[in-house]
C-alpha cells in the first residue's frame, strides 16, 4: 500500500486504485477508551458518507468499513486539490456544493478548499473525519467561517472575489429555513475579534 497521507487522527493509503483511511491508535489514552473513540468516529464518517453519497452529493463513493482495523474503504477520485489549482469560478461552485450538504444536513467541520478535489469540471468534498449531523443555522454559519478563513489564508490574492461568489451560489441553493445564517457569521466574527483583541 502506498501512504498518501499521515494525520494525527489518521493515515491514508492507496491500493488497487482504492483509497483507504485508518485512525490510528493514540497512546496517551487508556486503550478501551480510544478502542471505542476510533470505532466510534470512523463508522460516523462512514456512515455520513455513504448517506451523502446515496443522497446525490459529489464524494468518494464508500466501499466499506473494516471495524476491526477502524479502516474505511473508498474510492479514488482523480483530480487534484483546489488548494492547488483554485479559481474564483470555483468558489461558485463550491457555494453551491457546500448549500446541498448542509440542505441534508451535514456539516463539514473541515471546510478547506484541501478537502475539495476537481475532477474535470466535477468537483467532490473530502475528507469527512469532522463531519456530523445538524439543522442549526449556527453550525452553518461555523463551515462558512471556516471556509472563508482558509480563502484568506490560502487564497488571498483572490480571496474577496471568491468569497462573494461563494456566499452568493450558497444563499441561492439553500434551503428557505436555514437562511438565518447571515446573523451567526456577524456573531462569529465578532465574538473571534474580541478573542484576538486579549
Amino acid at each position: 500500500m502506498k501512504v498518501l497521507a499521515f494525520g494525527s487522527e489518521a493515515v491514508v493509503y492507496e491500493k488497487n486504485n482504492v483509497i483507504i483511511k485508518r485512525r490510528i491508535k493514540k497512546s496517551y489514552r487508556i486503550r478501551e477508551i480510544d478502542e471505542k473513540l476510533r470505532r466510534n468516529r470512523s463508522k460516523a464518517e462512514f456512515n455520513i458518507m455513504r448517506f451523502l453519497y446515496e443522497s446525490g452529493l459529489n464524494v468518494p463513493r464508500p466501499l466499506k468499513y473494516i471495524e476491526s482495523k477502524k479502516e474505511i474503504w473508498m474510492e479514488k477520485i482523480e483530480g487534484k486539490r483546489l488548494a492547488e489549482e483554485f479559481s474564483v469560478n470555483d468558489a461558485n461552485s463550491i457555494g453551491i456544493l457546500v448549500a446541498e450538504m448542509h440542505n441534508f444536513g451535514i456539516i463539514h467541520g473541515d471546510l478547506t478548499t484541501a478537502n475539495i478535489i476537481k475532477n474535470d469540471k466535477k468537483l467532490y468534498i473530502i475528507d469527512f473525519g469532522l463531519s456530523y449531523h445538524s439543522s442549526k443555522d449556527e453550525d452553518f454559519a461555523s463551515d462558512i467561517f471556516l471556509f472563508k478563513n482558509a480563502l484568506k489564508s490560502k487564497h488571498n490574492d483572490l480571496y474577496k472575489e471568491a468569497y462573494r461568489s461563494f456566499l452568493n451560489a450558497y444563499k441561492s441553493k439553500i434551503r428557505k429555513e436555514f437562511k438565518g445564517i447571515d446573523t451567526h457569521l456577524k456573531d462569529i466574527e465578532e465574538r473571534r475579534r474580541y478573542n484576538e483583541s486579549y
